[in-house]
């Protein structure tokens, strides 16, 4: 843990005889704000099992230590030194308040802007679950926008992001209400929407001379990708809206993808053939071998967002990310930095040799008509330098 974060990891009652807290603070300690924002393990002794496979405790390690830097200081207590005691218990409540799972790639920091919905977690869970069925109807559901750039700040495209605008929370990221719809079959209507709405949005952007170029990427889910007529679903909507197929950019999960390798590289193929491209997101914190990246179809590779956090001052990750770049050159894939928020990373990556880039540095997610404000090349490179 100490790789990640420097944070002392406790057991729940030994915490409680710290050699270094007061006794008034002991006592009060289980009614404290930690349990508000409490989530841990889902088995007392998966630490331990995590502790005995070093790329599972890397995944796990990163999902703690994003929870941990969205917890404001005050609320969690320090020990002598000033390194935050985690405990298992709010460890374990972290997980499973925010229904993420052990080695999942969900950004867990999302979770806290809206700690209402938190507060009766269990009950808002069945609401929400309820309400997201009604959802489409209501027209609720609306596509973000986050550019995409080259090495000279030119954009060349975006990722649409699913926000859901609800009447009492304000807007929800998918990663906020995607995992309640993929419980349910609620996720192939949803999916089905997105890529309507993107396959419309690219027919309109097809028309202008200074959009047609633009390429939209989208997240596909497990759930929607693995539904029998998804394929055909597709096809059917690219057909309907006559758009460019080469414009569209489907993002799947390295799980996704190696879940099962044979099917997936059939559908993968048989969309490739329409002209659909496709990017394996989130790409190096997990276990794909080189063998498994060969066979599967895919044009391009979008580096975990977790790499980016000390690529300007680390040279473990630095040489992570090079040793990609370099094997995507070799496969002749294309390469884009995800989660890019400050200068000195994206200096770095140039300098590594990466060609795209996505994240805060260039632009947030926003709503489309603030999103096609920005599509003018020459004020988008110069804003940003």
């Amino acid at each position: 843990m100490n790789t990640f974060y420097d944070i002392q990891i406790t057991d729940d009652h030994p915490i409680l005889r710290g050699k270094f807290m007061p006794k008034k603070l002991k006592k009060k300690l289980p009614n404290t704000r930690q349990d508000q924002f409490a989530l841990i393990k889902k088995q007392s002794n998966a630490l331990q099992k995590l502790h005995k496979n070093e790329g599972k405790l890397h995944i796990f390690s990163s999902q703690l230590t994003r929870l941990i830097d969205a917890i404001p200081d005050a609320v969690l207590l320090k020990d002598r030194d000033g390194r935050k005691l985690v405990t298992n218990r709010l460890t374990k409540s972290l997980f499973k308040l925010h229904d993420i799972d052990w080695y999942s790639k969900t950004d867990i920091t999302s979770a806290f802007a809206h700690p209402e919905i938190h507060a009766d977690h269990e009950h808002d869970h069945r609401t929400l679950k309820s309400e997201l069925g009604l959802a489409l109807e209501k027209r609720q559901f609306q596509l973000y926008y986050q550019i995409q750039v080259d090495g000279n700040c030119k954009m060349i495209g975006a990722e649409a992001l699913l926000r859901w605008e609800h009447p009492q929370y304000g807007v929800l990221t998918a990663d906020q209400f995607i995992p309640i719809a993929e419980q349910t079959d609620l996720i192939l209507p949803i999916g089905a929407w997105v890529l309507k709405t993107v396959c419309e949005q690219l027919r309109l952007w097809q028309a202008d001379p200074l959009k047609k170029k633009l390429q939209l990427a989208v997240n596909i889910s497990p759930g929607q990708f693995n539904s029998p007529g998804f394929a055909e679903q597709l096809r059917r909507m690219l057909e309907e809206t006559g758009v460019n197929a080469k414009r569209l950019k489907l993002e799947l999960t390295e799980s996704l993808m190696l879940h099962d390798l044979s099917n997936t590289i059939k559908k993968m193929k048989a969309l490739k053939q329409l002209g659909v491209r496709f990017s394996m997101d989130n790409f190096g914190t997990g276990y794909s071998s080189l063998s498994q990246l060969k066979k599967l179809p895919i044009d391009q590779l979008k580096i975990d967002p977790f790499l980016m956090r000390d690529i300007a001052i680390d040279t473990g990750d630095a040489l992570i990310v090079k040793t990609v770049i370099a094997m995507t050159n070799k496969l002749e894939i294309d390469v884009i930095a995800g989660g890019v928020e400050t200068e000195p990373q994206f200096a770095c990556l140039k300098q590594l040799g990466c060609s795209a880039y996505q994240g805060y540095l260039f632009g947030k997610p926003i709503p489309l008509d603030e999103f096609e404000k920005l599509i003018n090349p020459t004020d988008i490179a110069f804003r940003i330098k």
